[in-house]
């Protein structure tokens, strides 16, 4: 950077980047990661770090107080809305703006490169920014992962405790499993053999099928993790569980209300969760019940995402606590497994979202559901001068 650079003449703006972050070396690995992407792309440089709640953490290398509000307004504002918009009147114009992500592929922030006057970025320096952003998206990681670990004592994660469990099931189930073998071939010609036999058999069969859902349910799979379109997946499990409907006289209703967002995930995860929830519900719906199915956009603070919810008659659940029906063995119903609901809910919670499940208008009952977009929030096009 040359001593020209408008950089090395202006002082760092009071603001304060302190919305959420405990640690203060985590604060400073921030700041540095500031400064390193003015150093690379000399230019004026902010980070913006957000959840659902709004902006938690901010800062910025040779930007006023004003230029960064202008900023934020600017990466919040709908495209085509203002010919000159919150940056142009402050002075400035846009380089480069590289989105970070979490795990779940959703957008928690931003890291800006910006210039007063026009500026283009080599191929050199946009590959370092890319690289400085997957640095920024560790330290944020590897913060959140110590607020986690200051929380109060738990039980043994899932992730970690699950596939354990699993792995110790499984081994006992085909040590049984080749011991009853053995046994049936030694005595193949004692009928009682048979009879106790094909009993412990089922036994096992049905420990095999649970053993299949306790692994979905530790880590939901994410077999294809990609950009899919809600609306035609909800129409598919409509569709799917139509013939349900029809066979047990039941009013089986789809209402998509406007343009739902693009979401990133696993859609043959979701698929059968959401065919799973629907499924509860048609099988315990009286006949000549009708159970509808409401999806609209929406937002969850700065996220665009879409809200679902199935509404059905109370009755069949009146002697359940609706805020318990995904806890794990809290509720089973014939033709889903033990774990099915919760096995569903992890799957939503993977994706970013929830699925509840509570008393609905007029006496009915409710699941509601929600997935975040695969933005967290609009983002304009950064131009090249």
């Amino acid at each position: 950077m040359s001593a020209s650079s408008p950089l090395s003449t202006r002082n760092r703006p009071e603001i304060s980047p302190r919305h959420g972050f405990t640690e203060s070396h985590t604060e400073n690995m921030l700041r540095d990661s500031v400064l390193l992407g003015a150093a690379l792309s000399d230019g004026l440089t902010a980070l913006i770090l957000q959840d659902g709640t709004g902006t938690w953490y901010r800062d910025s290398s040779g930007l006023s107080r004003d230029q960064l509000a202008a900023l934020e307004s600017t990466l919040t504002q709908e495209p085509g809305t203002d010919a000159e918009g919150p940056l142009e009147r402050e002075g400035l114009q846009m380089v480069k703006t590289v989105s970070l992500v979490n795990g779940c592929h959703q957008v928690i922030g931003t890291f800006c490169v910006l210039s007063p006057v026009p500026l283009a970025l080599s191929e050199a320096q946009l590959a370092g920014l890319a690289l400085l952003a997957e640095h920024i998206q560790t330290i944020v990681k590897m913060d959140q992962q110590k607020l986690e670990t200051r929380a109060a004592p738990r039980p043994p994660a899932a992730a970690s405790f699950v596939p354990g469990l699993v792995h110790e099931l499984g081994s006992f189930i085909f040590g049984i499993s080749a011991n009853l073998d053995a046994f049936e071939a030694r005595f193949a010609d004692l009928d009682e053999v048979k009879t106790y036999g094909a009993n412990i058999r089922r036994s096992l069969d049905r420990m095999g099928a649970f053993i299949v859902e306790l692994r979905e349910y530790g880590y939901p799979q994410r077999l294809s993790w990609s950009p899919l379109e809600p609306e035609p997946m909800l129409r598919e499990v409509f569709e799917h569980q139509r013939s349900l409907a029809e066979e047990k006289n039941i009013d089986l209703q789809i209402r998509i209300d406007g343009v739902l967002p693009a979401l990133q995930g696993d859609r043959e995860g979701l698929r059968t969760a959401l065919a799973r929830v629907v499924d509860l519900v048609l099988h315990k719906e009286e006949p000549g019940g009708r159970v509808v199915i409401s999806v609209a956009p929406g937002r969850q603070g700065n996220r665009e995402a879409i809200f679902g919810h199935l509404d059905f008659s109370f009755e069949p659940f009146m002697n359940i606590d609706p805020a318990r029906l995904f806890e794990p063995f809290y509720y089973r119903v014939s033709g889903l497994g033990r774990l099915a609901l919760p096995g569903a809910r992890r799957v939503f919670e993977s994706h970013g979202g929830t699925l509840t499940a509570g008393k609905g208008p007029d006496g009915s009952m409710r699941i509601s559901f929600m997935l975040p977009s695969e933005v967290a929030y609009p983002l304009r096009s950064a131009t090249q001068p």
